[in-house]
């Protein structure tokens, strides 16, 4: 029997999006990030345009869970509840549009968003909002539902104070909750997973594979190198956006 009968013109690329989800579980293990990224580089070159939104969604779901489950213990749940809570009601809404909205511009102004908050002075972030946490769930996975990455947890949780192992596990848990809330919301909306679900189970084996080979990695890096890393790459995705962003408005 092929092991991955039925997913067409795809066959062919099934090794590199399994390989790239085991090098994305290694990089969100240790850095807490740039996993999405190259998931997203790699779905994109291989997978048919309607299905890499939703099919993005389904293979971070194994690095996310993975990382949720073993870094358990640090979970900061008065940020991931609320976070949870803000991104149900952002999913419910966006999976019904996502593919309807100008992405030029939106991936614009989440660049802007992403390069203020990510290179402000680190300070502890005590907004005065009443649930902040929720406000920053609804409005990363609004954005995150409509083209594949929010990021702005991301850029806001650096400043909480936390260390780097509750950076890790209070945003796998964060996300592992919306990436379930997407794909409910995808399948609703009509998106057909089983054509791919001999990749997604492949994926997200070695996600588990790659978030214990990080975990063995986080314990030999430093905070200061973590953190540096950390703003590094959010600092890439928020220029990948704006080139995003501008390479659409100029083709448009």
């Amino acid at each position: 029997m092929d092991l991955f009968a039925g997913l067409g013109e795809i066959d062919h690329a099934v090794y590199v999006i399994v390989m790239g989800s085991f090098l994305a579980a290694v990089c969100n293990a240790v850095f807490s990030n740039g996993g999405a990224m190259i998931i997203l580089a790699i779905t994109s070159t291989v997978l048919p345009v309607a299905a890499i939104v939703p099919i993005h969604s389904t293979l971070l779901i194994g690095s996310t869970t993975s990382r949720a489950i073993i870094f358990r213990h640090f979970i900061d749940w008065r940020i991931a509840g609320p976070f949870l809570v803000g991104s149900a009601l952002a999913v419910a809404i966006a999976a019904r549009i996502y593919v309807e909205l100008p992405e030029s511009i939106i991936a614009a102004a989440i660049g802007v968003v992403m390069l203020v908050a990510i290179w402000l002075p680190e300070i502890p972030w005590r907004p005065k909002l009443r649930h902040p946490w929720a406000i920053v769930g609804f409005i990363h996975s609004f954005f995150s539902t409509l083209f594949a990455y929010g990021a702005l947890l991301h850029a806001v949780i650096l400043h909480t104070g936390l260390r780097r192992k509750a950076v890790v596990a209070t945003m796998a848990a964060s996300l592992t909750g919306m990436g379930f809330f997407k794909i409910a919301g995808y399948a609703w909306h009509g998106f057909d997973y089983s054509p791919y679900l001999q990749i997604i189970v492949f994926s997200i084996i070695a996600a588990f594979i790659g978030t214990w080979i990080g975990r063995l990695l986080i314990e030999r890096i430093s905070e200061t190198l973590f953190r540096r890393v950390f703003r590094l790459l959010v600092t890439v995705m928020a220029l990948r956006m704006l080139y995003v962003a501008f390479a659409g408005a100029g083709g448009a």
